[in-house]
């Protein structure tokens, strides 16, 4: 028997196997001993920008051993030179001024295998555009595009570059985002990301019919007549906006300046306006690290505050600048899709200037809560207003527990079919000699496909392990004929000659069952969605995978086993 299971090295495609079992397993399991913490992404400014690249590991910096991305946290605030130790690059020295890495990492996968939802937990959102009636099919292909690129930024800034979104023609977009939680996903792509700053002024009456204000040096009037506030011809209503336009400035060529004011309060002594001076449009740049982003603790709260740099357009810098003249107490109040974000007050150095450059602050109990609330604004506002609103039609949530049980259950599944099956085909041909080639030809098909999908960064979801169970079911089809036509077949002429011609006749019925399985697949893949697609691709990698190699090595395994 030894000297039979040698002699199958003699096979060329005994080699093939082997050596596509080794590209597979190096492709699965390279990480496996790996530690630190992988760079998913250097943010502009950072102190590592140009020192390392994405993809790298963080080994240990100053000698302390850097495990995990967590390890990173107590680096933050460092102030000096850091002794990074990398895996690609190597030793690398970081002058770091105290302000943030600028590092978004994860932890080391053991396993090079991406998971889907199914399997980790995480959540899918199907959202639905709100096109206006007189849109074409091609003007809304053209905005759903647009929405999608806008996503996507969003989502780099965040450090979550690995959602999949899908079109579903241009009714929805379905998003999934495998290892996150439905409260990120749902604030990342449910706010429109419509940003507006605004300076309110209180207009009092004084027991008068008449109230003046004053904008850029001018004055303006409001008039109560009959319990109700007019500006001009205008009826001010709570929430309702109106416009005036500034004549002369005090700004050397700004003229006829229009600003948009909106009615926060209306008592019977006063009205509480607001000019907006920036908005979505306004936005040319977010900051994103070094010293115009960063996280500090408090001393006095205890709490973490955050604060970050946006470079606005000249426009809204001269708004700015005209709403503020000559009122040295005015608050500035930031909004997001209409709720406030934060109010700042206004330094006196600054009334009446062109501010090109706001800053944007919050506080949060912890240092990670003020992070990841920063980067969420960062993303949103980064990504600009959304050309299109989106309505959430349904989302489905996960939690990683009980992607673990699926996980648990769905390999408990595969082990007992294929141990099942083993027997069924023992009990059949009583043969005992077939029982690790079976075993040896399935465990092989799914290695193959594993390591498929870990070189072309395919996900592993339950449609896709239905797709593995289905090509090994096909395998073991595959397996019986070839079986059957080896031991029940009779020919005339000598044995070794008959044994070859029935494995010949069994491998015509494989390729042609193959052939028809692949053409199947193939249209279930084009024409097909999410679920669909993943199935048919994984499937008809299986196929390929028992027929070109795995399949003719069991045959050349029975021709010497029986």
């Amino acid at each position: 028997m030894k000297d039979t299971l040698l002699g199958l090295l003699d096979e060329w495609r005994v080699w093939v196997l082997i050596a596509a079992l080794a590209i597979s397993f190096f492709a699965l399991f390279s990480n496996v001993f790996a530690s630190g913490a992988v760079i998913t992404n250097i943010e502009t400014g950072s102190p590592f920008e140009g020192r390392v690249s994405q993809g790298d590991r963080i080994l240990s910096i100053n000698e302390v051993p850097i495990e995990r991305p967590e390890d990173l946290m107590q680096f933050e605030d460092y102030v000096g030179t850091m002794n990074v130790q990398t895996a690609d690059e190597g030793l690398v020295i970081v002058e770091a001024d105290g302000t943030g890495l600028g590092l978004v990492t994860e932890e080391v996968r053991r396993i090079n295998l991406d998971l889907g939802m199914d399997l980790v937990g995480g959540t899918r959102v199907l959202l639905e555009p709100q096109f206006e009636e007189d849109l074409n099919e091609t003007e809304k292909t053209e905005l759903l595009d647009e929405t999608i690129t806008a996503l996507r930024t969003r989502l780099n800034v965040f450090g979550l570059d690995e959602m999949e979104f899908e079109t579903l023609g241009n009714d929805y977009i379905q998003i999934e985002a495998a290892g996150v939680g439905r409260e990120v996903v749902t604030e990342l792509l449910e706010r429109t990301g419509e940003f507006e700053a605004y300076v309110p002024r209180e207009v009092r009456f004084d027991n008068q019919t008449t109230a003046d204000f004053t904008v850029g040096g001018e004055t303006h009037t409001l008039e109560r007549r009959n319990g109700e506030v007019y500006y001009g011809e205008q009826l001010l209503q709570e929430n309702e906006t109106f416009e005036l336009v500034v004549e002369e400035t005090h700004l050397e060529g700004v003229t006829d300046m229009p600003i948009t004011f909106e009615t926060w309060n209306i008592t019977n002594d006063s009205v509480v306006i607001a000019g907006r001076i920036y908005d979505s449009e306004d936005i040319r740049y977010v900051y994103t690290s070094g010293r115009d982003a960063r996280v500090t603790q408090n001393r006095e709260t205890g709490l973490y505050d955050f604060n970050f740099r946006v470079l606005i357009s000249q426009e809204g810098a001269e708004r700015f600048a005209v709403m503020t003249e000559g009122y040295e107490d005015s608050m500035m109040h930031l909004f997001m899709d209409g709720e406030p974000v934060t109010e700042l007050s206004i330094q006196r150095g600054l009334i009446g200037d062109v501010v090109n450059e706001p800053v944007v602050t919050g506080s949060r109990e912890t240092r990670e809560a003020a992070l990841e609330e920063m980067n969420r604004l960062q993303s949103v506002l980064d990504s600009g207003k959304l050309p299109v609103e989106l309505e959430r039609v349904q989302l489905d949530s996960i939690s990683p527990r009980l992607g673990e049980e699926m996980i648990r259950s769905s390999l408990v599944a595969g082990l007992g079919a294929l141990i099942v099956v083993t027997l069924i085909v023992f009990f059949i041909y009583r043969k005992k000699e077939i029982i690790a080639p079976v075993l040896f030809t399935s465990f092989s098909e799914v290695v193959l496909i594993l390591g498929v999908a870990s070189i072309i960064n395919w996900t592993i979801d339950l449609p896709a392990i239905a797709g593995i169970i289905a090509a090994i079911g096909s395998s073991v089809d595959d397996q019986i004929v070839i079986t059957s036509e080896t031991l029940n077949r009779k020919e005339e002429e000598g044995s070794k000659y008959s044994l070859k011609r029935r494995i010949k006749r069994a491998f015509f019925i494989v390729f042609t069952a193959a052939a028809t399985t692949i053409m199947a697949m193939t249209v279930l893949g084009f024409v097909g969605i999410g679920m669909m697609r993943g199935f048919a691709i994984t499937t008809i990698i299986g196929v390929l995978g028992g027929v070109l190699i795995t399949r003719p090595v069991y045959g050349k395994i029975l021709e010497r086993v029986l």
